[in-house]
């Protein structure tokens, strides 16, 4: 736990001074309403933008990703229901050459 209040501090802490020196140095400001916001407020709705967008990337990501891994999954099922279904035959022939040369075990008293 305190790693993570750690890391949030850190992080809060460097988005604070990448922001002043942005603000500073290219004169970033954004504008709502006629209004300039101040550079926390705007480092914090960029900030807010981008984690939306991070979280849409994310969102965009998996979904092709599990949608790649679930039509090969369906493909892979298929390939073995085609394969059972033109060498079943043969796998039950086989079956039966196994049962009749197997072994049969005695019991002993």
């Amino acid at each position: 736990m305190k790693n993570l209040i750690l890391a949030i501090l850190i992080a809060v802490l460097i988005t604070y001074s990448c922001g002043i020196i942005v603000s500073e140095w290219f004169d970033f400001s954004i504008h709502l309403d006629q209004q300039t916001l101040g550079p926390m407020e705007s480092i914090v709705g960029v900030t807010a933008i981008g984690a939306v967008m991070a979280v849409v990337g994310v969102i965009v990501a998996i979904s092709v990703f599990g949608a790649i891994a679930l039509g090969l999954f369906i493909a892979l099922i298929a390939m073995l229901f085609a394969g059972l279904t033109v060498f079943w035959p043969m796998l039950l022939v086989i079956a039966f050459i196994v049962w009749l040369v197997r072994d049969k075990r005695h019991p002993q008293y």
